[in-house]
């Protein structure tokens, strides 16, 4: 790591110092970086000179100046004796808080009457004496408050402070954790809470701390009265606590003393004050201090307290239960299974386990077993949910519970285990014994989605039909009727249509948010499809982001990130963003499970934006992981990676082939990929093969129309038009290709002049493209070439023999060297390596060695 730790973020506050004419005072909190942010604003200034007080300085008169002044003082004013000794231009006066009565008088009066421009740092919180106050309340000098640092900034630091970046949760974690304090992160950094998994950085393990931290934190928590630990040892396991609570357990007194110390905040929540912790770290160093047995007595009596008053609020169950177990009392299975909902509701997956678990083992029966089943079932461990659903279900079960295991059971077996056919008949059977019509729609709407994932969507189509045909629709069904109606048009293409339902079901599903996560997800997914059918990327974005990642619906819910990360890349991919789409990809694909189908979109986006940056070997490592983790349950998760084969095979040269993979997609009748692939083949140089197709489906929104004129231009100005459409939705790749296409054009009827001004401009939008490198794309750098020339040049520059050239194309080794012996012509290189230092500089990366 580079030392020492970097200066980031804080333009405001640096360009606001540089600004001040007298000077300023820093108020922020101790390792907040006033120093640091004073040395940075005063580092190219003359003359800087610094005074430090500390507690050892501020025994002495002008302590923190002594460095500055002469040896003896002489007889008469030692104030005007010690302001005439210092000249310094620009003075620094650190830590102001500690200075003693003489050296705080000596700062006001420079600020009164000095012609030094004055910095001057103080800690939040302390009392500094009346000198220094006046200094900002006489507004001799401006004072600057020092927030905490931002979750950008804290993102700039690490950046700079590692050789690589930060994962997203990872980043989220550290922020928290530190709660934006630059010197409790770099030690939070330096105690190894993250690892580096190959440039990408990832928190593991539990919360560490360097001893320097723990002792900073020890220091400013102090020394401690009695029922100030025991107020704190209760925070510290238990936090948030309501403030009534603890005053009860412990006394308001302690209470008011520890927030005026700030140790401690009290703030409302709804209609009851919640107190708890001023910083994450100080529990960590108070819970370090409690013995095993003193954590189980302050856990017991918490969860005492708490059920004594009662559970007010949905949480206080999971709480009791919670400290319940961690005390080792938890013996009610009820009060287990009860928790594990609401953990299971708020994502998190490992606590609700935990529970579930010890509530099999406390005897909680059949609905523990399913508790359990329905947990293993989000944390994709599929074989072992199976196995828990088969056992419960093998028990008499009334009608609500066997239709909610049922649905839960067919997620699991379609969605994590990949077996559509075993989940459309577990839900069949469920629906043939199921009296009530509102339970049987939700398992129609249920079966429906299961059709469409195993590829009938002619069938999930019908389904959705029948249950409007069954008569009014029941409340509990219609948010997954509605959801089920707006996946199958965002399917088909219909994205207009598509966005309106997806808005109605949205707003039904918004009123239960936690009640079925999944709809829930299938609906924001949806949105996110017909979004980008309607040609609106920042709309399929906001879709997007309303699931992904930490701040989003489903929190660090494993599934969420791969199912959600896949669309984020497509989005990414789309506008041309490349390197963020793999970006998006690798980090998402930290929590892909053994074995399941959620991975399989995310690992082809993954290989799609290698391939288009002409990494054929990156793009089929990742096709290699999905054969070897991903379940290939039907054409959701199978076709972005068939998507993925057309451009590896076009990145290794194969243009035929990858013509040929897009058509078999281009069949599909789910229109959201068959429209992707049926336009890449017009990118591939084969527009007469799929334009009538295309014509054909140019009614169902703005981007199949836009595909459809891209397929039937011939001449270049139509080119150029439909890449000024391209860019103006922000897909910038498909811009650059039309552009490109239009160059060659251009220099087909021999205008140089156009030509040379439509490369201009589709080099600028390569530019954005972070590396893309396609067929299209490489005319650019090969100028005059036929196809056949382009395909062995590009096969060439990768290293490719004569003989295996011959051999990937099917034509003889004479007619390989002839044709590379034009395009030397051509282009005016003189062999394989000048060849492939024009295809790398494209490409934008080194060209590979050992080529003659």
């Amino acid at each position: 790591m580079p030392s020492p730790w970097p200066f980031a973020g804080r333009t405001d506050q640096i360009s606001a110092l540089r600004a001040a004419g007298r000077g300023v005072v820093v108020f922020g909190a101790a390792g907040a970086g006033k120093s640091r942010l004073v040395a940075e604003a005063v580092r190219d200034l003359p003359g800087v000179d610094w005074a430090r007080a500390t507690e050892a300085t501020a025994e002495l008169p002008f302590g923190a100046f002594a460095h500055l002044l002469p040896a003896s003082p002489p007889g008469g004013n030692p104030l005007r004796w010690a302001a005439s000794a210092i000249d310094s231009p620009v003075l620094v006066v650190d830590d102001a808080h500690l200075l003693d009565p003489a050296s705080a008088g000596l700062v006001h009066h420079l600020a009164l009457h000095g012609t030094a421009r004055l910095f001057v740092t103080v800690r939040a919180g302390t009392r500094p004496p009346d000198a220094v106050v006046a200094l900002w309340k006489d507004e001799l000098l401006t004072r600057l408050e020092l927030d905490p640092l931002t979750l950008a900034d804290t993102e700039r630091m690490l950046a700079e402070a590692l050789p690589g970046r930060v994962e997203t949760a990872s980043l989220a974690r550290l922020w928290a954790t530190s709660q934006g304090n630059p010197l409790y992160l770099r030690e939070l950094v330096l105690a190894g809470v993250l690892r580096d998994l190959g440039g990408l950085w990832l928190w593991h393990g539990p919360l560490a701390m360097t001893t320097s931290l723990r002792e900073t934190i020890a220091a400013r928590i102090g020394d401690l009265t009695g029922e100030e630990r025991e107020a704190l040892e209760f925070l510290a396991l238990g936090e948030p606590i309501g403030a009534d609570l603890l005053a009860a357990e412990c006394s308001a007194a302690v209470v008011e003393r520890l927030e005026e110390r700030q140790l401690a905040t009290v703030q409302p929540s709804g209609r009851r004050l919640e107190a708890r912790l001023a910083h994450p770290l100080y529990g960590e160093v108070i819970r370090e201090r409690c013995g095993g047995l003193r954590t189980r007595t302050v856990l017991r009596r918490l969860a005492a307290a708490l059920e004594g008053t009662g559970p007010r609020r949905r949480e206080d169950v999971l709480r009791i239960a919670v400290w319940r177990l961690d005390a080792g009392s938890a013996d009610d299975a009820d009060l287990l299974i009860r928790a594990c909902r609401q953990a299971r509701q708020v994502r998190d997956l490992r606590l609700a386990e935990r529970l579930a678990t010890s509530a099999v083992a406390a005897g909680g029966g059949t609905p523990a077993l399913l508790a359990l089943a329905g947990v293993l079932t989000y944390l994709d461990r599929g074989v072992e949910a199976e196995d828990a659903f088969r056992e419960a279900m093998e028990s008499p079960l009334d009608e609500f519970t066997r239709f909610e295991a049922a649905s839960m059971r067919s997620i699991n077996l379609a969605w994590v285990l990949g077996r559509t056919d075993a989940a459309a008949a577990v839900l069949a059977e469920a629906r043939r014994t199921t009296l009530g019509p509102g339970l049987r729609q939700v398992l129609y709407c249920f079966e429906a989605g299961v059709l469409a994932l195993g590829g009938d969507l002619h069938s999930a189509g019908a389904y959705l039909a029948q249950v409007r045909g069954e008569g009014p629709v029941d409340e509990r069904a219609h948010g997954a009727l509605v959801t089920g109606e707006a996946i199958q048009l965002a399917l088909t293409g219909h994205g207009e249509q598509a966005l309106d339902t997806v808005e109605r079901a949205l707003s039904m599903l918004s009123a239960h948010p936690d009640a079925m996560p999944s709809v829930l997800a299938v609906g924001l997914d949806a949105g996110g499809m017909a979004a980008i059918v309607n040609a609106d990327l920042p709309r399929a974005g906001r879709y997007t982001d309303r699931a992904y990642g930490p701040g989003g619906q489903f929190g660090l819910w494993d599934r969420a990130f791969l199912q959600f990360g896949a669309r984020k890349a497509q989005i990414a991919r789309l506008g041309g963003r490349l390197l963020d789409s793999i970006a998006v990809c690798e980090e998402a694909l930290l929590r892909m499970p053994e074995r399941g189908t959620y991975a399989g979109p995310c690992l082809g986006e993954l290989a799609h934006a290698h391939a288009l940056r002409g990494d054929a070997e990156r793009a089929a490592a990742a096709m290699a992981r999905a054969e070897d983790h991903v379940a290939p349950a039907g054409p959701l998760i199978t076709y972005p990676l068939h998507l993925a084969r057309v451009w590896t095979a076009a990145a290794r040269g194969d243009l035929d082939g990858a013509v040929a993979l897009a058509l078999e997609i281009a069949d599909s009748p789910y229109t959201f990929f068959s429209l992707f692939a049926l336009h890449d083949v017009v990118r591939l140089g084969r527009p007469e093969v799929t334009e009538a197709r295309l014509a054909r489906l140019a009614g169902l929104g703005p981007l199949a129309a836009l595909f459809a004129r891209h397929a039937a231009a011939r001449e270049p100005e139509e080119f150029e038009e439909v890449s000024a459409c391209f860019e103006q939705q922000g897909m910038f790749l498909y811009a650059a290709e039309a552009c490109a296409q239009a160059v060659g054009r251009y220099r087909r009827d021999g205008a140089t002049r156009h030509a040379r001004a439509a490369e201009t401009r589709a080099s600028a939008l390569i530019q954005r493209c972070q590396g893309a490198r396609t067929p299209a794309l490489v005319g650019l750098s090969l100028p005059g070439l036929t196809k056949r020339q382009t395909e062995i040049a590009v096969l060439a520059s990768q290293g490719l023999t004569n003989r295996e050239i011959a051999e990937r194309l099917v034509v003889s080794i004479r007619t390989v060297a002839n044709t590379l012996y034009t395009v030397y012509e051509r282009t005016g290189v003189t062999g394989r390596e000048d060849l492939a230092h024009v295809m790398a500089a494209l490409a934008q990366k080194p060209a590979p060695p050992g080529l003659d």
